[in-house]
């Protein structure tokens, strides 16, 4: 039920997170939770809607202010507070909004978690898969480190394929010849795409 996640008010409305996981199994159990029983509540089709419920449960689960410096690493030092304030929000808004797009009908038995092991970086990873009507399941890897007292994800990997890999060569590919206003821009269309 909505009302005893932490992230979500009684009344239903988004809260900014309060949620700290002790465990990495904690976060992905939460985001999982959240993500189906949101997806139980909200209309499929508005995924404009889900984006707006959902903000508040990635936020808590995903380090986004970390993935987002480090796709750009080697170009984050020469922005501008303002610059980097901006790049930060719109990519919130896109890693909301991609969920929202990919997780708007699940069933209670959509996502499965397998185990949860310490990497030698001291960083976690948690496997987990999707189940597909049919096929095999998609199997998913979550990445998280422990920042602040608790537990966020900083990587998925899909089918063995990294998120975060794809986000880096993307954005260093826009900023090779162009500069962090067009790799805004380029996330904004990303997200009107969606």
């Amino acid at each position: 039920m909505l009302t005893t996640l932490p992230w979500a008010s009684v009344l239903g409305q988004a809260l900014e997170p309060s949620a700290v996981y002790g465990t990495p199994m904690m976060c992905i159990e939460a985001l999982h939770e959240g993500l189906i029983n949101l997806s139980f509540a909200q209309n499929a089709g508005d995924v404009a809607q889900q984006a707006e419920d959902l903000r508040p449960l990635i936020v808590a689960t995903h380090d986004l202010q970390y993935i987002a410096e480090f796709t750009i690493r080697r170009h984050w030092a020469n922005l501008s507070d303002d610059e980097g304030a901006a790049f930060v929000e719109s990519f919130r808004r896109l890693s909301v909004m991609t969920y929202a797009s990919r997780f708007g009908a699940l069933s209670a038995d959509s996502l499965s978690i397998h185990e949860s092991r310490v990497l030698a970086s001291g960083r976690a990873e948690v496997s987990a898969s999707i189940k597909r009507a049919e096929g095999t399941d998609i199997p998913l890897e979550y990445i998280l480190h422990e920042n602040n007292g608790g537990w966020r994800i900083i990587n998925v990997v899909a089918d063995g394929v990294s998120d975060l890999a794809l986000k880096r060569a993307e954005y260093q590919r826009v900023l090779s010849d162009g500069s962090i206003a067009d790799l805004i821009e380029v996330l904004e269309q990303q997200i009107s795409a969606l």
